[in-house]
C-alpha cells in the first residue's frame, strides 16, 4: 500500500494477516485459510523485505509509513513491529491448526526474535514504556497498548505503561490520545500543520485507540478502570450523538478552517463495540456486575 506521501506502508500488510486467520477461526471457516495460506505466507514475505540485517529481526520504515502517517517517524516503529510479531505469532497458531509442524516451528521462531528485539531495542526501563522508535523516545499509545492487549509485555510492564498514560494525561479528556510529548514540529507533515491540525497525530485523541486502552486495562486485572475508560467513551458518543474521527485537547472534534474531522467513523465505532464485549468478559470472570443494570435494560 502506497500511503498519500508515497511511502509504502507495512502496517497494513501484518493487520491483513491477523485479520484473516482472525476471521477464518472466529467464522470457523476453516477452509478460507487453506486456500489463502500461501498467500498469507507471501504476505509475510512482502513484510520482512523490509528488514535489515542491522536491525536484528526488526522492520524498518520510511517517514509517513504506518498509521500516524503525518507523523516522518522512521526507522524501527513500535506500532509496526508490534503488528509485524502478532502476524507472526497468529501464522505460527494457525499452523498448529493444521499440523504444519515446520510451519509452526518457522513462524514461532520467527515471533520469538522479534519479541526479543522490541524488548532490547524499544522497551526504555528508565521511562516506564517502550519508545515510538529505535530514534523517538514518545510515549505512543497504540504501540504500547497493543502490547499489552496482545500479550507481549509482563505483567510489570503493562502496568508501568499504563500508568504512564495516565499520569500523562493521555486518557483525558477523551480516550486516547496518541503521543506524549508531542513530536518536534519538523516532523510533522506540511500539510497538517498548514491546515490547523499539526496535532491529528499528537496530542489529539481516536477512540479505536481508546477502546485497545480498554482491553489493555482489562486483561491486565484493572477491570474497574477499564470501565472508567469505556464509561467516558459512551458519554462522549452519547453527547455527540455520533462517533468521530478524531478529537481534538478541549474533548470536541478536531476541527479548523480548512479541516473538519469525519463522521461516522467505522475504525473507532467497530472498535469500541469489540471493547465493550471484551471488557464484559473479564467483568464476568471476575464476578463484577454487568455493564448494563437491568434499570437499563428495561429502559
Amino acid at each position: 500500500y502506497i500511503s498519500g506521501h508515497g511511502t509504502i506502508s507495512l502496517d497494513g500488510q501484518c493487520l491483513m494477516v491477523i485479520a484473516a486467520i482472525h476471521y477464518s477461526f472466529q467464522a470457523e471457516d476453516h477452509e478460507f485459510l487453506k486456500t489463502h495460506w500461501e498467500s498469507l505466507a507471501k504476505a509475510i514475505a512482502w513484510a520482512e523485505r523490509s528488514v535489515k540485517e542491522s536491525t536484528d529481526s526488526l522492520l524498518t520504515q520510511a517517514a509517513f509509513a504506518d498509521w500516524a502517517d503525518s507523523i516522518a517517524r522512521a526507522g524501527c516503529v513500535l506500532y509496526t513491529n508490534v503488528t509485524y510479531w502478532k502476524a507472526l505469532r497468529e501464522m505460527a497458531e494457525a499452523a498448529k491448526h493444521f499440523e504444519l509442524t515446520d510451519q509452526i516451528s518457522f513462524y514461532s521462531k520467527k515471533a520469538d526474535r522479534v519479541a526479543q528485539s522490541i524488548q532490547d531495542h524499544l522497551w526504555r526501563p528508565e521511562l516506564g514504556y517502550y519508545a515510538a522508535s529505535d530514534t523517538l523516545d514518545q510515549l505512543t499509545s497504540s504501540g504500547n497498548l497493543l502490547a499489552i492487549a496482545w500479550g507481549l509485555t509482563s505483567t510489570e510492564q503493562a502496568n508501568s505503561i499504563m500508568d504512564a498514560i495516565i499520569i500523562n494525561g493521555m486518557a483525558s479528556p477523551v480516550p486516547t490520545k496518541v503521543a506524549y510529548p508531542s513530536y518536534p514540529l519538523h516532523l510533522i507533515a506540511l500539510e497538517n500543520r498548514l491546515g490547523g491540525v499539526a496535532n491529528y497525530h499528537t496530542d489529539a485523541a481516536w477512540l479505536w485507540i481508546g477502546a485497545w486502552h480498554v482491553i489493555a486495562l482489562a486483561r491486565s486485572g484493572r477491570v474497574e478502570e477499564s470501565h472508567g475508560i469505556l464509561s467516558r467513551i459512551a458519554e462522549i458518543i452519547v453527547d455527540d450523538q455520533q462517533v468521530h474521527e478524531v478529537y481534538g485537547p478541549n474533548g470536541k472534534a478536531l476541527s479548523s478552517f480548512w479541516y473538519k474531522s469525519e463522521s461516522p467513523l467505522t475504525w473507532n465505532a467497530g472498535m469500541v463495540v469489540y471493547a465493550y464485549y471484551v471488557l464484559e468478559y473479564f467483568m464476568k470472570k471476575t464476578d463484577i456486575v454487568s455493564l448494563v443494570s437491568k434499570d437499563e435494560k428495561k429502559e
